[in-house]
């Protein structure tokens, strides 16, 4: 059975694609280019393969993972998936369980934004 990878990516805001509370929507989320530390994954993140799939099948699902000041996720947004429809859900899932150190900006916790490429198959 295949599993997953990720690799944390900087980049632009996405549409929100997921629903988040509206406390975290109102907040401000820094990019990891202005912020002074990054935040950094304190969890082990293992996206599920879909058990409806065959093994083998690739994919590819990009995320926004919206980072609180304490390091819980707000919530997570699907940027693209290749293919559509088939790992979104296991992604989202497994970010949305992560903790992370939050990172910090003027020497404070910053609410933070991070982009995640996930990676299934072989």
């Amino acid at each position: 059975m295949s599993g997953a990878a990720f690799l944390l990516r900087a980049g632009a805001l996405a549409l929100l694609l997921s629903a988040g509370t509206a406390q975290a929507a109102a907040t401000h989320y820094w990019p990891p280019r202005q912020l002074d530390v990054r935040p950094q994954i304190r969890t082990h993140v293992m996206p599920e393969y879909p058990k409806d799939l065959p093994s083998g099948v690739r994919g590819r699902v990009v995320l926004d993972v919206f980072v609180s000041l304490a390091g819980k996720v707000d919530r997570v947004s699907v940027v693209r998936a290749e293919p559509v429809g088939r790992f979104e859900q296991s992604a989202v899932k497994a970010f949305s369980a992560a903790r992370y150190t939050p990172g910090m900006r003027k020497g404070k916790p910053a609410p933070s934004r991070l982009r995640i490429e996930v990676t299934f198959g072989d």
